[in-house]
């Protein structure tokens, strides 16, 4: 049985409705496959019913050193992302037109939705920005230390790394208020709106805290400021949005471009107005009806809501909104729709898991290359070496990590934080609550896909499982206890606190100091067998007996990382870069040279390069940055083979580094 809306057709066409690329994209998904679900949907249109949050991005995305250009770029798509999302159910739900700013004629109006995509697009640029500089993604940003060691109040000081909100709204005026060069009252409210957008960021940021006593008492804390989701300023945004402003212009002292009596008009009417409000000129077009002019689609065949768990009041009335009050009918229809699914996430994980173990071996002789992607495919990865422990542990790890954040953030409809413990006294001071990472669930789902690669009964699918399982206790282990303090003027007479995932980085960290202190087995080679036999599981057993869970182990030595070996899928080291000089190097950085090259019978060769790299770069709504070229000379070092020289003559061999 269906039910329409009197006017639709058509529930999906082929520009809006994306079931047919996504069953494409899904279908090519390794190993796992995404699964699809029949569900019973109200038409009015086909939504995407998982949008991607940009903490979501920045938890699983690489940790490369980002440009201003490219944060600027993720933050507007995100803060585009985040729009559609508040607006999922409104007749103007943040339409494809909303993406050109400056070149879409409808969008040179300055109406009540106009204002929040300025102002949630400014918000996402400085969000990224912020972010991206206390992850240490630019050289000359970090944390904000400027209020570190003063007393903050009763019982607490500033320290611990306090997101550089400051450099975050620096960077993306620049770059988002180049884009209103003009002088009429238009431009004056974008201005506006872009600087509310930067001041809801400012305006959500939570201060969190760090306990610090004997027992747990808390007697002292540390405490910094930190960025709130970005879903939290999206709803703030909307909620000023429901509240705009609509400023009475006076029209008789109103003249085009850059007269003093427009500039007069302009500070007189927003003299009256606070910068955190969002303000618009005109009222909103009539979203019902479609106009193609002004990029409007109408509510003929969007889809709506009326029955379901946990759906608010305003997506319950959604039907009445966009189908009854347009003039239009509901029709209901059976249609099929892609979700999030756990294979999404497990995928994107070890993707992750992947990338981590690029950084953390970056200037080691085994650099995690391309081959180590392949674990159950390429041939010496059968291996068990102390590297591949390491790929495993830190791809489980990845796995288990990404599936427990988007299980809290709510993308996964059967799972939300572990609040098994909320109530409870925890300490001294202190009682469990908020939203804690669920591990539990990520581990569980994490073992069922990683460790069904692991089909044999051999001592190598024995050593891979065990190293699956110390990469899952690498993230509990690295857990972070925060807490939100109550009481009369910040008193902080008690806490309430929750069990949060640390920056994957330091899980990588953890597994490399891990991967430092492997431990080789020795197995009783009279005892082992060829498959499951009982020698064979008795010989493992004891071997295993005395490895504790978190601890990673290997069978077999490295082989020698300085020389090339097609058949294992190493590059050797000659051709690599290493680096003898620069500002803020590890001790290991700083003699890669002598492990890449030095040590492995090579030469250092010094090579200067001209690279060509975007300058004087404008961002233009929405969502792309123009830059000009300009030309730099580089100096790198790359180990080269010695003048004369056939082969390798080692200086001092040092194992497989």
């Amino acid at each position: 049985m269906d039910r329409l809306c009197s006017k639709c057709l058509c529930l999906a066409s082929p520009q809006e409705g994306s079931i047919e690329e996504s069953g494409v994209a899904n279908a090519a998904m390794n190993p796992c496959q995404l699964f699809a679900s029949l569900v019973m949907s109200m038409c009015c249109h086909i939504l995407s019913t998982t949008a991607w949050s940009v903490n979501n991005f920045l938890m699983t995305g690489p940790k490369a050193y980002l440009t201003y250009t490219s944060s600027v770029q993720a933050g507007a798509q995100s803060g585009i992302e985040e729009c559609k999302h508040q607006f999922a159910w409104d007749r103007w739900n943040c339409p494809e037109s909303a993406l050109q700013l400056s070149t879409h004629n409808g969008l040179r109006s300055a109406t009540r939705e106009t204002a929040f995509v300025h102002a949630i697009s400014a918000a996402g640029v400085m969000y990224t920005l912020t972010k991206n500089c206390s992850m240490g993604d630019f050289d000359n940003c970090g944390c904000d230390d400027s209020k570190i060691g003063k007393m903050g109040g009763r019982g607490w000081v500033w320290g611990g790394c306090s997101d550089n909100v400051d450099f975050g709204e620096r960077i993306a005026k620049q770059f988002v208020d180049a884009l209103e060069n003009g002088h009429d009252s238009r431009a004056a409210v974008n201005l506006h709106n872009n600087e509310a957008g930067r001041l809801a960021v400012k305006a959500t940021l939570k201060r969190t805290c760090k306990c610090h006593g004997v027992s747990g008492s808390c007697s002292i804390q540390t405490c910094w400021m930190q960025l709130a989701d970005f879903r939290d300023i999206g709803t703030y945004l909307k909620i000023k949005h429901d509240q705009a402003q609509k400023l009475e212009m006076d029209k008789i002292r109103m003249r085009a471009g850059n007269s003093a009596d427009n500039r007069g008009a302009i500070a007189d009417t927003f003299s009256t107005v606070a910068r955190t409000e969002l303000i618009y000129m005109e009222e909103s077009p009539d979203y019902c009806v479609k106009n193609l002019s002004l990029g409007l689609h109408g509510t003929e065949g969007r889809e709506c809501l009326q029955s379901g768990k946990n759906l608010s009041q305003w997506e319950k009335r959604s039907c009445r909104r966009l189908c009854h009050e347009c003039g239009l009918k509901v029709e209901e229809r059976r249609i099929e729709t892609a979700y999030l699914t756990y294979a999404t996430s497990v995928q994107v994980g070890a993707q992750s898991g992947i990338r981590e173990c690029k950084h953390q071996f970056a200037w080691d002789r085994w650099n995690c290359p391309d081959s180590a992607l392949q674990l159950s495919t390429h041939k010496g990865f059968r291996s068990a070496t102390r590297e591949t422990s390491f790929v495993h542990a830190i791809s489980a790890a990845g796995v288990m990590y990404t599936l427990t954040r988007n299980c809290s953030l709510g993308d996964l409809d059967d799972c939300g934080c572990d609040s098994s413990r909320n109530g409870k006294f925890g300490g001294r001071g202190w009682l469990w609550g908020g939203c804690s990472d669920n591990v539990d669930f990520g581990e569980r789902i994490s073992k069922q896909y990683v460790d069904a690669l692991e089909t044999g009964q051999d001592s190598r699918a024995a050593v891979n499982l065990h190293n699956n399982e110390a990469g899952r206790l690498a993230v509990k282990a690295t857990m972070k206890r925060i807490c939100r303090c109550h009481g009369m003027s910040e008193s902080c007479t008690m806490q309430t606190c929750w069990m949060q995932l640390a920056d994957f980085r330091e899980i990588g960290n953890y597994l490399k100091v891990k991967h430092d202190q492997a431990q080789k087995l020795e197995m009783d080679k009279r005892r082992m067998r060829a498959g499951n036999s009982a020698d064979n599981r008795v010989a493992m057993s004891d071997a295993f007996g005395s490895i504790a869970r978190t601890e990673l182990i290997y069978l077999e030595d490295s082989p020698d990382y300085c020389a090339k070996n097609l058949s294992l899928g190493l590059a050797g080291t000659e051709g690599r870069e290493c680096v003898q000089h620069g500002e803020s190097l590890t001790q290991w950085e700083r003699r890669s040279c002598r492990r890449l090259c030095h040590e492995c019978g090579l030469r250092v060769e010094e090579r200067r390069t001209e690279i060509v790299s975007s300058c004087n770069c404008k961002f233009h709504w929405c969502c792309t940055v123009k830059c000009e070229s300009c030309s730099q000379v580089t100096v790198k070092h790359v180990c080269a083979r010695r003048h004369g020289g056939h082969g390798h003559h080692r200086r001092r061999p040092r194992g497989p580094k």
